[in-house]
């Protein structure tokens, strides 16, 4: 190649670099800078080119990158071989500090042999990275700092992913959790419905399981399960679950069921009993005679009663209970009706619509009897008002139980809002609008209590719309 040939090489070479958007920068084998394109001093933040050529590479490498700067220098100039995507930190002088990826080749420029770097800025690239990696340490840290099992569940239904509890839980490392499949941390007896479980969850959407966990060193202890179907881009990704340690809740509701019992049989009985010698004794009395013998009457109706509400919170609290759909309209027509018949002198009010359907657990019908005969019971008047209405939301339905009956004690409801129920100075009447309560709650409702104007009282009990329930 003559002489003409040569500089018209260099040239197209030259205008190659200068219109290139990439930065390239040529350099000698002592490192010092031949030419450079405008990309690379927008890179480093150089006004103009002089700034740039003459100076050395190792002017703008971080110190932490100078040795292997160096090395890649030596293979590409002397040893001709190209080198990189290499990732360095690069120091502007204006004190900012950049994240760059250099693939760095051998060349000829004016005779000299040169090396020849193509940088890509990944600064932006490497932050975003980083805040991914961080992002994910924090949720893993979350994750592994719950009480609760954390677990995903591939489609074909192995564990993909847990947390640190399962460890903790099962005795089990790492690999050995890898190598088992989810029937296997299971007593024999409960693998079946653990896998029924897990199917019922990936064809409806979610499950919950009480199962009994088999340690590594052979310990049982009883979990619940809950799982949801994991959607990901409109695909099933899996199931994702939390398991919880439900010992101590089974001890709490063995307890109850326990104590439930022993008042059902042993208190319940004596009681009877006391009630019928009393009525038998107030046959052919009057006078004080008889007003004492119906105190003693009315005051075992009154504990029957309560043994009764105390009964229904235990089932309640103990058995399991799904929320269906019911309409809240025809429910209470119903019970209207049906106190329109036992208090012939009272009146039943009603501003209803065509339907409400709302989410519940199937007690809500024997909570709202317990309202409307607690408003007409307490009721002396001669004509003793219960009005009851239901209001239809988007998200929730309200059904109200207004009367105008003497107002409701503020600590037969403060105590359901506020946790005053283990003070000493808490003495409820009875357990009737405890029932009310955990009936309401369980549905995953609420329950408020206001004064009515003039008088009386307005109970209000929210319920979410069955159509806003997931599926």
């Amino acid at each position: 190649m003559d002489n003409g040939e040569r500089e018209e090489s260099e040239r197209r070479y030259r205008r190659l670099i200068e219109t290139s958007p990439a930065p390239i920068n040529l350099f000698d084998a002592s490192g010092e800078i031949i030419w450079g394109n405008d990309a690379v001093l927008d890179l480093l933040g150089l006004e103009i080119r002089e700034e740039l050529v003459g100076r050395s590479i190792f002017d703008f490498i971080h110190p932490e990158d100078e040795y292997t700067a160096q090395q890649e220098l030596a293979e590409v100039v002397e040893e001709k071989r190209a080198t990189g995507p290499t990732t360095m930190q690069l120091h502007r002088p204006d004190g900012d500090t950049r994240t760059i990826r250099v693939s760095t080749a051998p060349g000829r420029y004016h005779g000299r042999d040169i090396g020849q770097a193509v940088v890509v800025d990944i600064t932006e690239l490497e932050e975003l990275r980083e805040s991914l990696v961080a992002e994910r340490q924090f949720v893993e840290t979350a994750l592994d700092t719950l009480q609760d099992v954390f677990y995903v569940i591939d489609p074909s239904g192995h564990l993909q992913r847990w947390n640190d509890t399962l460890l903790e839980v099962t005795g089990y490392d790492e690999s050995e959790i890898e190598d088992l499949d989810v029937e296997d941390f299971f007593i024999e007896e409960h693998t079946d419905r653990v896998s029924r479980s897990i199917t019922t969850a990936f064809a409806e959407g979610e499950d919950t399981l009480t199962a009994t966990l088999l340690t590594k060193r052979g310990a049982t202890v009883p979990f619940e399960f809950r799982k949801r179907r994991l959607l990901q881009d409109g695909e099933v990704a899996g199931l994702v679950g939390i398991g919880r340690d439900v010992s101590a809740r089974q001890e709490r509701e063995r307890h109850l069921r326990i104590a439930d019992r022993v008042l059902q049989h042993n208190m319940r009985n004596q009681l009877n009993i006391v009630q019928g010698a009393a009525m038998g004794l107030g046959e052919g009395l009057d006078g004080a005679d008889r007003r004492e013998i119906e105190r003693i009457t009315d005051a075992t109706d009154r504990l029957l009663s309560i043994f009764d509400n105390h009964h229904r919170i235990v089932e309640l609290l103990t058995e399991r209970h799904y929320t269906e759909a019911i309409d809240a309209v025809e429910l209470v027509a119903s019970i209207g009706e049906q106190f329109d018949d036992e208090y012939p002198d009272a009146c039943v009010e009603y501003e209803l619509p065509e339907a409400a359907l709302v989410s519940t657990v199937p007690a809500l019908e024997q909570a709202l009897q317990e309202l409307v005969e607690n408003a007409l019971e307490h009721n002396d008047s001669r004509q003793p008002t219960v009005e009851l209405a239901v209001e239809p939301g988007e998200m929730e339905v309200e059904i109200h139980v207004r009367d105008d009956g003497p107002r409701i004690p503020e600590i037969e409801y403060r105590t359901k809002q506020h946790d005053e129920a283990g003070s000493p100075t808490f003495h409820s009447a009875g357990l009737g609008l405890w029932f009310v309560h955990w009936v309401v709650t369980r549905s995953g409702g609420t329950v408020t209590f206001a004064e009515n104007d003039p008088a009386g009282n307005l109970i209000t009990i929210a319920l979410p719309a069955a159509q806003s329930r997931w599926r």
